[in-house]
């Protein structure tokens, strides 16, 4: 069986065909019909290669012998392909490892991890198309493809670092009422925990898990800034009552309060990050792009409603945040368990403090199930 990696070693030294056949690291074997060696070599090389695919070198005269007039090796699917793989593959899972810095602009799942299905695609169908599937070309096309792959996660990683994008590793355990823990630096404002909220007014979800939201901050210091209004009432639920944080503020020394709210209740919308600690937050680990998504501290993290919203739906506003002031009702059974959540994991975040919540007979119970 001929070597025909060895064929192209030879050829790239100038060899001639007759030289190049009469080498026992070929292995060519000629058949007696089939004339001179070398001119039978020279033509199942040619034969085996599609029309368009010679590889760049010296071409032959009528003799046999080079001469410099070969075709350059054209770009295949499979070559593109080897190189664009690599660069996908090590992109995904640099990106799904830190999912910031690197994932912060283009999460792994589902961004790159979407590219990397599609370059895989191009490659298994440029194999399909050809026979060089792993020739020194190919080989070479490969190691590029990690060159760049590796240039590109660290011009990603420099660029966000430089934006000031925190190092976020994956989500590592689980935490009471279908929290989140991750084990990154505390996100703190002032030297104060954060609490950051993404959602959108016209979200019912989000209109029902506000509710517990407010109730929880409120308990570290008052809340200004928020309106009473509802959901997107052609949504379903329809109109489910919500307290508005989007221009919420709370003057606490144990929290800051950092919200991306969108504010039109006829559709879902959310404002761009104003950060990119946000950005890198929401990259990371909200990367269904779900909401309400709530992130305590920079290390609990929810995704999803906290309330039903059905509960609330045969309330307006203001009966229900009457319920919530007075600490009951059914509205306010429906949500005190999520505010008590939030509530436990803000003291947690403040070690332990203030010790008046700490103590609450709702929520010490829960403070000692979070790790």
């Amino acid at each position: 069986m001929v070597d025909w990696d060895a064929v192209e070693k030879l050829r790239s030294k100038g060899w001639d065909w007759d030289r190049i056949a009469a080498d026992p690291k070929v292995g060519f074997h000629a058949e007696e019909a089939a004339g001179e060696p070398g001119r039978a070599l020279r033509a199942l090389y040619y034969q085996r290669r599609s029309k368009g695919q010679r590889r760049p070198s010296k071409s032959e005269n009528g003799s046999g012998k080079a001469t410099e007039t070969d075709q350059k090796e054209p770009w295949s699917l499979a070559r593109i392909g080897y190189i664009l793989v690599p660069v996908a593959a090590i992109w995904f899972v640099a990106a799904y490892l830190y999912p910031s810095p690197v994932g912060t602009y283009f999460p792994a799942i589902p961004w790159i991890g979407l590219i990397l299905a599609v370059t895989g695609f191009v490659l298994a169908f440029g194999l399909l198309r050809t026979d060089e599937r792993w020739s020194k070309v190919m080989r070479t096309s490969v190691i590029g493809g990690i060159v760049i792959g590796l240039i590109l996660v660290g011009g990603l990683t420099l660029v966000a670092e430089i934006n000031g994008c925190p190092t976020l590793p994956p989500i590592s355990g689980s935490e009471p009422q279908g929290w989140e823990k991750a084990n990154t630096a505390a996100w703190t404002s002032g030297g104060t925990p954060v609490f950051f909220f993404l959602g959108s007014e016209a979200c019912p979800y989000c209109s029902a898990s506000s509710w517990a939201m407010w109730k929880a901050l409120a308990a570290f210091g008052p809340v200004t800034g928020i309106t009473l209004f509802h959901s997107n009432p052609n949504d379903n639920p329809p109109s489910v009552p919500e307290v508005v944080l989007a221009s919420a503020s709370v003057q606490s020394q144990y929290v800051s309060f950092s919200v991306l709210e969108g504010t039109d209740d006829s559709t879902i919308t959310i404002p761009p990050a104003s950060s990119c600690v946000q950005q890198a937050y929401t990259s990371a680990y909200d990367t269904g792009g779900s909401i309400p998504f709530v992130v305590i501290n920079g290390q609990y993290v929810h995704v999803g409603t906290l309330v039903d919203p059905t509960a609330l739906t045969s309330y307006s506003p203001q009966q229900v945040q009457g319920q919530v002031l007075n600490a009951s009702g059914p509205a306010w059974d429906a949500i005190s368990p999520a505010t008590y959540m939030m509530e436990a994991y803000l003291v947690k975040a403040n070690g332990g403090q203030p010790a008046n919540i700490a103590d609450n007979t709702n929520v010490a119970p829960l403070l000692a199930q979070i790790t």
